[in-house]
């Protein structure tokens, strides 16, 4: 069975480490971007089959994230999340065309379910 390949970006370590400690423990690889045009590059190359997204980073606005990664990656499964109360992000990504967004929270307690996905 071939790795799952995730990319991630998520500019706090500790988040990104618990990211990586999941997916290792469920066989899958997490390639992490600190930048938008990094996202891209590497989205490209990896071809990744999902893309987590911090949507509270400012590095990761919404519209311009979902553009970007949709022209790298078509069937990257857009994942993102941000804090439960900004509300504006969340609801900027669901318009924008993320398959899924969650508050900080759940996305954290679901990690493994979205890994297996």
């Amino acid at each position: 069975m071939p790795t799952k390949i995730i990319l991630a970006l998520v500019r706090d370590l500790l988040l990104r480490s618990r990211i990586e400690a999941v997916a290792s423990a469920l066989g899958a690889e997490v390639t992490p971007a600190s930048t938008l045009e990094l996202a891209r590059a590497r989205a490209t190359e990896i071809s990744p089959a999902i893309v987590f997204a911090d949507l509270s980073d400012a590095n990761f606005p919404a519209e311009t994230t979902a553009r970007e990664l949709r022209a790298a990656v078509p069937a990257a499964r857009l994942v993102g999340f941000a804090s439960h109360v900004d509300l504006k992000s969340l609801a900027a990504a669901r318009a924008a065309g993320f398959d899924l967004t969650l508050s900080r929270s759940e996305f954290t307690a679901r990690l493994p379910e979205l890994l297996k996905a």
